[in-house]
């Protein structure tokens, strides 16, 4: 894109900050009296038609201001954002409530997900942490029927995986104990791909070829996020349903009924979004399709790819320790939400999760 200039960049923000707050198209006038821009409305007038030239805002209503698009968000985050953090007295909040569940890790993502959806009035969404490649630790394999059994896989990052598995012959559990006493010094510690290099250059007998193959099939799925992974959050009660102050100036008030009205909106489609992530394979895809590097990733409405997410935007962040364990964390919200914020956000919860992994894991 074309640089912008200075003034163009200056109205750019303003709007972008002034849609974000009360979600009502922008007037040039409001931009000037409201901001003490500058320039006169004539002139505002003209960015703003040059603006809406490159695409970075339009018009709804002939009649109407204007509001920022998807690439008019895309450039306001890029280029014209303020940084924001939390406060201390938030950082201290969070580390209290993750100091009253430091050894329950199961916990850990429950209380994330539920810190970022009220920090942000948002969706907040969360995979647990999982091994990059899992490494097992030992197995177990319990005879069900002559022809069937269960195998039991302990992970090294303290995952349980298990599933029915069906035998070639007639095998009781001793032989299966056995087997399975056999084999657990030999392939611990190992990953699918190793332990597939291991039952290349041996012999096993049937019942062997039979555990170690299904051992395989197991670790490979393991790194792959599945929709029962995710967790997910969305504040019930994100809106205050109250009516505007009967002092308010009979404008601000139609300005502020305005805002409920699109605030609802809004929520409806953030629970629609959270519900498709649920029960859709989204999250995996959306998963494979950001960059391995660390830091916040911001999607922006119609920059992905599905159809039900064009109205939100995401602000996703990795978080774990790197080559051992780790998953995914963020939010879900309008496009009209406060991104400097939501990073903030983002970024201190990813970096808290570091921390507990790491001395969990070891590591920095």
């Amino acid at each position: 894109m074309t640089p912008l200039s200075p003034r163009k960049q200056e109205i750019l923000r303003v709007l972008v900050e002034e849609y974000i707050h009360n979600a009502t198209p922008v007037a040039s006038e409001t931009l000037v009296r409201k901001y003490g821009l500058p320039f006169s409305s004539a002139t505002v007038r003209h960015e703003l038609a040059g603006l809406e030239e490159l695409d970075l805002i339009n018009q709804p209503h002939t009649s109407a201001g204007r509001v920022p698009t998807d690439l008019g968000y895309r450039y306001f985050v890029e280029h014209l954002m303020l940084e924001s953090a939390l406060s201390l007295d938030e950082q201290r909040l969070i580390r209290h409530m993750f100091y009253q569940v430091q050894d329950q890790l199961d916990q850990w993502v429950r209380l994330t997900a539920s810190v970022m959806a009220r920090l942000l009035n948002s969706g907040a969404v969360m995979t647990p942490p999982r091994s990059s490649e899992g490494l097992l630790k030992h197995v177990e394999v319990l005879s069900v029927t002559d022809f069937s059994a269960h195998i039991v896989l302990v992970l090294t990052d303290g995952t349980i995986q298990q599933q029915r598995l069906l035998l070639d012959t007639p095998t009781l559990q001793e032989e299966l104990s056995s087997v399975t006493a056999r084999l657990n010094p030999l392939i611990q510690n190992k990953t699918a791909t190793e332990i597939n290099d291991w039952l290349i250059t041996h012999d096993p007998i049937p019942v062997e070829r039979v555990i170690v193959n299904a051992i395989v099939r197991i670790l490979e799925q393991h790194s792959d996020i599945q929709v029962d992974d995710f967790y997910g959050v969305d504040v019930v009660n994100m809106l205050e349903h109250s009516h505007p102050s009967a002092d308010l100036h009979p404008e601000d008030e139609r300005v502020e009924r305005i805002r409920k009205v699109m605030e609802e909106v809004e929520h409806k489609r953030v629970i629609k979004v959270m519900d498709e992530l649920e029960h859709k394979r989204i999250l995996p895809a959306l998963v494979a399709q950001l960059p391995s590097a660390d830091g916040v990733q911001v999607l922006i409405g119609g920059e992905n790819q599905w159809d039900e997410m064009k109205d939100v935007s995401m602000v996703l962040a990795r978080y774990g320790q790197k080559g051992k364990v780790g998953g995914l964390l963020g939010v879900v919200g309008p496009t009209r939400m406060q991104y400097g914020r939501a990073i903030a956000v983002v970024r201190y919860m990813a970096q808290v999760m570091n921390e507990l992994l790491a001395d969990v894991y070891g590591g920095e």
